[in-house]
C-alpha cells in the first residue's frame, strides 16, 4: 500500500470545522475518524512539561534522559504514527487520512516535526459569529467549556489566529491553508473545489454538489446513531447563519468583542461592526 497523505483540521471551537470535516469525509478518497485529540490532549501536553522541567532546581524527570529532539522522535512521534496509522487502516487503498481537532493549528511546531508532509487547514470564523455560538452553548447541559467570559473568549480565540499565523510564517502554501467559514458559506461549491483541489483530491461539479447536499445543516440533524456525523450533544449542530450574531449579541458585548479583538480580526479580513443609528 502506498504511503497515504495526512490531512489536518483546525480552527478555533464553533467555527465550522466539524461541518468542513464532514464534506471532506463525504470524499471517497479519504478515510477519518472522530477527534483525535492527539495533538493538544496527548503529545502537546506532554511537550509543555518537558519544556517545564528545564525550571526544575533538580535534575529530574524525561529532560535529564532525552535531548529534545530525541524526546520528539523517540517519545511523542510513535503516538501520533501509531494513531493515524490505526486509521488508515481502515481504507481498503491509499487514501488522504483525515483528522479534524481543532487545537491542531496550536501545536503546528509539534506537526511539522512529526508529520513535515502533513496538511493543515485553517478554519476561521468571525469571533463575534463565534462568541454567539459559545453563549447558545453555554446554556447547554454538555457546554461548561463554553461558558467563558467574554475576555476569556477573546483571548482563547486570538490564539488560534497567532497560531495559525506563526505556522504561515515557515510553512509553504501547499502545507497551510486557510479558509473563513463566511467565504465557504457563501459560495460553498467554488471555495470547497478550491481546498479539494489543495488537497489533490478528485473534484466534479456533481460531486461537490453531492457533497454539499448530504452534509447541510437539515441533514446534520438526522444523521443515523453510530455514524460519524452522529451527534448526542443536543443542539450541537446550529443554525449555521454566518451573520447570526448581529442579532444574536447585545451591542456591548460585540463592541468587547471588538475591542479585545480588532488587530486580529482586521489582519483576518474582518471589520467593525456600524449598526445603524437614525439621526434624531
Amino acid at each position: 500500500m502506498a504511503k497515504a497523505k495526512t490531512l489536518l483540521v483546525g480552527g478555533c471551537p464553533r467555527s465550522g470545522t466539524s461541518w468542513v470535516h464532514f464534506m471532506l469525509a463525504t470524499h471517497p478518497d479519504t478515510v477519518t475518524c472522530r477527534e483525535t485529540h492527539v495533538y493538544d490532549k496527548y503529545v502537546g501536553p506532554l511537550k509543555d512539561w518537558y519544556d517545564h522541567e528545564y525550571s526544575l532546581e533538580a535534575p529530574d524527570g524525561l529532560s535529564a534522559i532525552f535531548t529534545e529532539v530525541e524526546f520528539i522522535d523517540t517519545i511523542l512521534a510513535p503516538i501520533v504514527l501509531t494513531t493515524f496509522s490505526r486509521i488508515a487502516a481502515k481504507a481498503d487503498q491509499a487514501k488522504i487520512i483525515l483528522e479534524k481537532t481543532p487545537g491542531n493549528i496550536l501545536h503546528h511546531e509539534l506537526v511539522a516535526r512529526i508529520q513535515p508532509d502533513a496538511q493543515l487547514l485553517f478554519v476561521v470564523r468571525d469571533p463575534r459569529a463565534v462568541y454567539a455560538s459559545f453563549k447558545a452553548a453555554s446554556q447547554e447541559s454538555w457546554g461548561g467549556w463554553t461558558r467563558k467570559s467574554i475576555a476569556d473568549f477573546c483571548q482563547s480565540w486570538i490564539s488560534y489566529i497567532t497560531a495559525y499565523l506563526a505556522a504561515r510564517s515557515y510553512m509553504s502554501e501547499k502545507r497551510l491553508m486557510c479558509v473563513s467559514y463566511e467565504s465557504l458559506k457563501a459560495d460553498t461549491a467554488k471555495h470547497l473545489s478550491n481546498i479539494l483541489k489543495w488537497a489533490d483530491l478528485k473534484t466534479s461539479k456533481q460531486l461537490l454538489g453531492d457533497i454539499i447536499e448530504e452534509n447541510g445543516i437539515d441533514k446534520l440533524r438526522s444523521v443515523e446513531a453510530g455514524t460519524l456525523k452522529h451527534e448526542t450533544r443536543k443542539d450541537f449542530y446550529r443554525v449555521g447563519e454566518a451573520y447570526g450574531w448581529m442579532e444574536e449579541l447585545e451591542l456591548a458585548e460585540i463592541k468587547e468583542i471588538e475591542s479585545r479583538c480588532i488587530n486580529a480580526m482586521m489582519v483576518m479580513g474582518y471589520s467593525r461592526y456600524s449598526p445603524f443609528r437614525p439621526s434624531s
